[in-house]
């Protein structure tokens, strides 16, 4: 085999190993933008999907007893609940009655949301509140924590 048979060859498999790594990879943190009601009604369709779900935690849900974080949350779309799991570092706006975004998948067996990642939505950032009055905030929400 020449040189040049042995170039092509060693390129061909180069860049079909950076294709499937590539591929493999997006889909792998690829996340499906869900419904709380869809996944409930419907797990196996959602069965070991990346998952992205939105909702409002519902008051007195929230438990921070053992090694990780539950609480429930409840559909934007609907009154459908779902229970979350959650280990990492919680964000300063998460509190009851705060919306939330969780990435991660459901559990069929245990029904509940693993989540591998969560963002809750500040609404004093956006309701036109004040510095002062969002800093009040915080220093009351995580007094009570």
């Amino acid at each position: 085999m020449n040189s040049r048979k042995k170039l092509v060859l060693v390129a061909s498999l180069v860049t079909g190993a950076l294709a499937y790594l590539l591929i493999t990879g997006l889909v792998s943190y690829s996340m499906y933008d869900a419904k709380i009601a869809d996944v409930i009604s419907n797990p196996e369709n959602f069965k070991d999907r990346g998952l992205k779900i939105s909702g409002t935690v519902i008051n007195g849900s929230i438990d921070k007893s053992s090694d990780k974080l539950t609480f429930t949350v409840k559909g934007e779309e609907s009154s459908a609940l779902m229970t979350v799991s959650y280990k990492g570092v919680i964000p300063d706006a998460f509190m009851d009655d705060a919306s939330v975004i969780v990435e991660g998948t459901y559990d069929i067996e245990r029904e509940q949301f693993m989540a591998t990642k969560l963002m809750a939505k500040c609404p004093s950032r956006y309701d036109g509140t004040g510095v002062e009055e969002h800093n009040k905030a915080m220093a009351e929400k995580n007094a009570n924590l």
